[in-house]
């Protein structure tokens, strides 16, 4: 069963850097009752009260802090803060290849992020020498006063981000999931991306393997927050996630966007398939954007997010929601994408970068053909046995780059948006299947059959003539009020 709403909870607290962070020489509190501490005897950290920030110490007495959402997705682990109070300092960066979420964390004066960057750091140094780190490159900004980059991101026209490590600043840079940054001096080190990845892995061993992981993610993203939301769509990605929810007897809340560009099966097929396992599936409709949203946006993001990226922002439609949100992004790691539009291997990087801009219909003179062209140098410098460059191109630039910049955003929001698939050891696991099994989502579909057999029956984002013509015009105009007028243009145009 579906429902169109849901009443509205708590009001938004509507102020730009909500839960940010900021690291400098000195405090920055940003607002009164942003918390301030010193981290060493040279760096303070101030963040957000709304900013989830954990401490402990390691077994060796060291603090550390986790800012955000981490979770461990092995059974056998303990969840993140307690592992580390039991860890040596050095065996740190072991514990955390197994953790999802979204977080960021902080000890022994460096900084670690998550398997995708999806709570970002940006970086700069004062004329002095002095480094900042951020979440927020508009906080950065005010500090450091860079020069802007004047490319302009559009929706889905080019590339729509700002390509790490660049970002929409000329002295401002964004940390990368394969490095950490050092706070004494802003100093960048390689890190693994991922784990060791093993092409010899058994398939059923991966994929029992990657229903664990995600199983215990929801579950203890459940036992974290009771009330965890689920964005459902008629593809595959978001049907997985519910396939392991109902697998490991996880009560999520299914919830669909209705917006005008969805297809009809977007509007038909989430609330069919949550009846399938018993769940109560909702629509959401956006209102008419409040009149500071878009200033907001500006102030909040400093221009990192087009405008349509920040449509279902600007149109309120997740302000209803509280708690946690998962979903499928984070799933195209594993879709062995790019393989027919960009080279095989990035020996020739000026080949390289020219057939990225073509495929994204970028000029070659664009800074975000630049900022590839650094990233294309640091990969050649950082191989990871067994990983495809463009498997890795979907990490470190359309996650850490693209995504990263709209969870920044969401986080104006109540809602929490936390992926359940993104720790390195399960993009390892993905990545160890082989590419044959990974085009066309084939393992995702496995999956489902083995965890959600009665799902398997309905195919992943099919066309309107798989519900008839005539009821998907209906379905269609009954959202989109211009879709059978355009048909209609269309066709006299095409006369």
């Amino acid at each position: 069963m579906s429902k169109e709403s849901v009443p509205p909870t708590k009001s938004l607290l509507m102020r730009p850097h909500r839960r940010q962070f900021i690291i400098g020489p000195e405090v920055f509190p940003v607002y009164e009752d942003w918390h301030c501490c010193q981290l060493d005897a040279s760096s303070w950290i101030s963040y957000c009260p709304e900013l989830r920030a954990t401490w402990t110490k390691d077994a060796d007495g060291v603090s550390w802090v986790i800012l955000g959402v981490a979770v461990e997705t092995l059974e056998s682990q303990s969840e993140p803060i307690t592992e580390i109070s039991r860890t040596a300092s050095e065996d740190i960066p072991k514990l955390y290849t197994s953790w999802a979420g979204r977080w960021v964390l902080i000890g022994k004066g460096q900084v670690h992020m998550d398997a995708s960057g999806l709570l970002g750091c940006f970086y700069g140094s004062t004329r002095d020498g002095q480094p900042w780190i951020s979440s927020s490159p508009a906080l950065l900004n005010d500090i450091l006063l860079p020069k802007p980059d004047c490319r302009q991101l559009c929706y889905q026209q080019g590339v729509s981000w700002f390509t790490p490590p660049f970002s929409g600043f000329g002295e401002i840079s964004r940390l990368l999931p394969s490095q950490v940054i050092h706070l004494k001096d802003g100093s960048i080190h390689p890190r693994p991306l991922l784990p060791p990845i093993n092409p010899e892995l058994d398939y059923k061993e991966a994929l029992d393997l990657l229903s664990q992981s995600m199983i215990t993610a929801l579950r203890r993203l459940y036992q974290l927050e009771n009330r965890v939301w689920l964005g459902l769509s008629a593809g595959v990605d978001s049907r997985l996630v519910l396939a392991m929810a109902s697998c490991g007897n996880v009560n999520i809340a299914p919830f669909t966007r209705i917006a005008a560009r969805m297809s009809v099966a977007d509007r038909i097929l989430p609330a069919t398939l949550a009846d399938k396992l018993g769940y109560q599936h909702i629509f959401l409709k956006g209102r008419n954007s409040k009149a500071n949203r878009k200033e907001l946006v500006a102030e909040h993001t400093a221009g990192h997010v087009s405008e349509g990226d920040a449509l279902p922002f600007l149109q309120s439609v997740r302000d209803s929601l509280d708690g946690i949100s998962v979903g499928g992004w984070c799933f195209e790691v594993g879709k062995a994408m790019w393989r027919k539009c960009f080279p095989d291997n990035i020996d020739d990087i000026e080949i390289c970068t020219r057939q990225i801009a073509r495929t994204y219909n970028e000029p070659l003179n664009s800074s975000a053909i630049a900022g590839i062209c650094e990233w294309l140098e640091w990969v050649k410098q950082t191989p990871q046995e067994h990983m495809d460059w463009r498997d890795r191109f979907y990490i470190e630039q359309r996650l850490a780059g693209w995504q990263s910049s709209k969870e920044q955003l969401y986080d104006l929001s109540n809602i929490q948006r936390i992926p359940i698939i993104n720790a390195a050891r399960t993009y390892a696991l993905m990545l160890s299947i082989p590419e044959n099994r990974r085009l066309n989502a084939k393992y995702q579909l496995d999956l489902i059959s083995q965890a959600a057999p009665q799902l398997a029956m309905y195919p992943c984002n099919p066309g309107n003539k798989y519900f008839g013509t005539l009821r998907a015009m209906l379905i269609k105009s009954s959202y989109d009020p211009l879709y059978v007028p355009q048909i209609i243009a269309r066709k006299l145009r095409s006369r």
